[in-house]
């Protein structure tokens, strides 16, 4: 849902303040209380925001959101991320991809770039590179297919992918913290370990949105990541970040 400047101005108060009276919100905003109600129905119906007596929350998320959502999330970032990312990748490249709607960016980025062999958990990546324009080496493991984000996902298939030593390695998680990299799935946190110390550079796609959110499993510190590509990082993680190599990638703005 499109949110509108008054429900984005509710949100930053929220963000702020963790919670917040009804009342306290109407004079912020200088509007009726009825007013904030209906705002704070839209909100409670997509999730963002959980209702209280006399007052609202924000929702504390418990998974992360659905894939085909998340695939519309954050886009224009997440096409700079991924331009900025493939303009590193070598022709000739080994590259792993995870099964993140940052890496489904990013093989469009690399889509029509000279030959590579790219390995993948992800059949909507492998549609994307299925083209006949591409002439891209694709394999993909072994492994039951989980239908929610059309992943290969089982021990067969993390076995299998730790044969390889791909020259990259390009994934991306729910949250960036002080204490490191964390997702909510222990499938993927479980193959990104796996594969982190595998591959000869690892790449973090991640957009400004994730950092200083929790997860629910610790997949690496940030001193396993070799490069960081995203739009913005908070002045707070600056000394956290300091053995990465940091890319910067422009979001044109809307």
């Amino acid at each position: 849902m499109t949110k509108t400047p008054r429900q984005k101005q509710i949100l930053s108060l929220l963000e702020e303040r963790g919670k917040a009276a009804i009342t306290f919100l109407a004079e912020q905003l200088e509007v009726s209380d009825e007013t904030i109600r209906r705002d704070l129905k839209l909100l409670s119906e997509e999730g963002t925001v959980e209702k209280f007596h006399g007052g609202v929350r924000l929702s504390v998320p418990r998974s992360e959101p659905p894939f085909e959502r998340r695939l519309r999330d954050a886009t224009s970032a997440k096409a700079a991320i991924a331009e900025r990312a493939a303009a590193r990748i070598p022709g000739g490249a080994t590259i792993m991809l995870d099964n993140s709607s940052s890496a489904c960016f990013l093989a469009r980025a690399l889509l029509h770039r000279e030959p590579m062999t790219i390995l993948t958990i992800s059949l909507e990546i492998a549609a994307i590179l299925q083209t006949a324009n591409s002439h891209h080496r694709l394999i993909l493991p072994p492994g039951e297919l989980r239908m929610s984000d059309r992943t290969l996902a089982s021990s067969s298939t993390i076995d299998f992918l730790s044969r390889f030593t791909p020259s990259h390695f390009a994934f991306s998680v729910v949250a960036g913290s002080a204490r490191g990299c964390s997702d909510f799935d222990m499938f993927e946190a479980d193959f990104k370990r796996a594969i982190i110390p595998q591959a000869d550079e690892t790449i973090l796609l991640i957009d400004s949105g994730k950092f200083g959110k929790s997860g629910l499993i610790h997949v690496c510190d940030w001193s396993e990541i070799d490069v960081l590509v995203t739009d913005s990082v908070p002045t707070e993680l600056h000394g956290h970040i300091e053995n990465s190599h940091l890319l910067i990638a422009g979001v044109p703005s809307s």
